[in-house]
């Protein structure tokens, strides 16, 4: 048998209600006539119709939504929640919390010696900026953490993965989760702790200076640098044995001082070991060496420390070690940026050496390199301009005859070179909302003495019988769209 829609039930609870009004008014008439227990047995009989009533009404009412704990309350980074944030929300209870993120970029752009008579080329490329991604964050609130001292201790996630919207591919074949990989817990007086695959931990720190695209504090959020262009490959100095990402890692960051301190440390395990873990990187170990592959990485930051009415200054510095095929790679990084109003400016420098052939039989390489850039903002448009300088001493080759790019693999050098590559570069992004952006950039390489670096045919900047190339210039233009 159907039941009665919900209108007709809800109409139908007042006769209820008088009926029962009505057998309770005949109670003393019926009290005439009936034995006293007789009366008992009907007025428990009314109570439990009335008891039932209510009891229907109660099922029936919407039920209010359950208060969010103190863990689903705050993000990734112990920030309050923005209920008008991109993310799209998934899932959540109250407790367990499930958002999806994402970013794609389109550019489209053109650079000079391309060819081997260095013909330009035109058309898309990867993304300029930002990478192409889609994402997933995962909070959950850990009951147990009251009776620690931390009612907002949670359980968090992050999964993303990368793609190139020219054509749709995986950024990295065959790995699903390339960019993000982990999982961790989080509260304000333990910290954050992640395990799994995730940025460096000195490239978290070095993005509020490396170019002027990053945020301009460190945060225990992961941070990056711009994706594809001629300035990019400054990021390498805070990179690790698996690039600019670890495989098998485990970072700490801590906030301290109502977020002006920030402290972090990282140790990632070599990733092909015995654990069977793939190696998408550089880097790697075998079976019963723990240290081949491995790295170590410290780093502090000061946040906002006021110079004066209005000039503020974040500063950071890292140390970051690598070991790749039993050579050691290391870098000191040190920089920060100083806030005027709209007006921001960075700059900073490191120290990088390289333990290069086997058993260091081509000598280290040592690296000076160094940075400045600023950037303008101007109502919802930001001007930034940028310069940067990797110079190198006794820097070796790969088996295609470029300059090997910091923390890669140097096992296999045999030839080595000094040079340096500069790179001067500048952008336009109009905000046109908090999730849409409008850009036109521009970049000019030139390198010195013998330094070699890839164009997008892989052919180095030495082109054909014996032509050599010692610039490039890029322009681009582009949208951005976050969700």
């Amino acid at each position: 048998m159907k039941s009665q829609p919900q209108q007709h039930r809800s109409a139908a609870r007042p006769q209820y209600k008088l009926l029962s009004l009505a057998l309770a008014s005949c109670l003393p008439f019926a009290s005439l006539t009936v034995h006293g227990d007789e009366l008992e047995d009907l007025k428990a009989q009314i109570q439990a119709l009335s008891n039932r009533l209510s009891e229907l009404e109660a099922a029936k009412a919407p039920k209010a939504a359950a208060e969010p704990t103190a863990a689903v309350k705050t993000d990734q980074d112990g920030k309050k929640m923005d209920p008008a944030g991109s993310n799209v929300t998934l899932y959540n209870n109250g407790n367990t919390s499930l958002k999806m993120y994402g970013l794609v970029e389109a550019t489209v752009s053109r650079a000079t010696n391309q060819g081997p008579s260095g013909q330009p080329a035109s058309g898309f490329q990867v993304a300029w900026f930002s990478g192409n991604r889609l994402g997933f964050d995962v909070e959950h609130g850990l009951g147990f953490g009251k009776d620690l001292g931390m009612p907002d201790l949670k359980v968090i996630s992050k999964l993303e993965s990368e793609f190139e919207l020219p054509t749709g591919d995986m950024d990295t074949a065959n790995v699903l989760f390339n960019r993000d990989a982990w999982v961790g817990l989080y509260s304000d007086s333990l910290g954050k702790l992640t395990l799994g695959r995730q940025n460096t931990l000195t490239r978290d720190f070095t993005n509020t200076w490396g170019d002027p695209y990053g945020a301009a504090e460190v945060t225990t959020k992961e941070g990056g640098y711009s994706n594809v262009n001629n300035f990019k490959q400054f990021i390498f100095y805070s990179g690790g044995p698996t690039g600019t990402r670890y495989n098998s890692a485990i970072e700490w960051k801590k906030k301290f001082d109502d977020d002006h301190v920030v402290v972090g440390a990282a140790y990632a395990f070599g990733s092909a070991g015995a654990g069977g873990s793939g190696d998408v990187g550089n880097g790697g170990s075998i079976p019963g060496d723990f240290t081949n592959g491995t790295a170590q990485a410290v780093s502090v930051a000061y946040n906002h420390l006021e110079l004066a009415d209005g000039v503020v200054l974040n500063a950071n510095v890292s140390y970051d070690r690598g070991n790749n095929h039993d050579l050691i790679s290391q870098s000191e990084m040190l920089g920060g940026n100083i806030v005027v109003g709209p007006f921001r400016l960075n700059a900073g420098f490191g120290h990088y050496t390289a333990q290069q052939g086997v058993n260091n039989s081509a000598g280290t390489r040592t690296d000076t390199p160094w940075t400045v850039s600023m950037k303008y903002t101007m109502n919802q448009t930001d001007f930034a301009l940028g310069y940067q300088q990797m110079k190198g001493k006794h820097a070796g080759f790969n088996g295609g005859g470029k300059i090997i790019n910091p923390f890669g693999n140097t096992s296999g050098v045999t030839t080595v070179a000094d040079g340096s590559r500069n790179t001067v570069y500048t952008s336009v992004m109009y905000h046109a909302d908090s999730q849409t952006d409008f850009y036109v950039a521009a970049d000019y390489l030139k390198v010195t003495g013998d330094w070699v670096f890839g164009d997008a045919l892989g052919n180095g900047n030495k082109f054909g019988a014996g032509q050599q190339f010692k610039g490039e210039t890029e322009l681009a233009t582009g949208v951005r769209f976050k969700f």
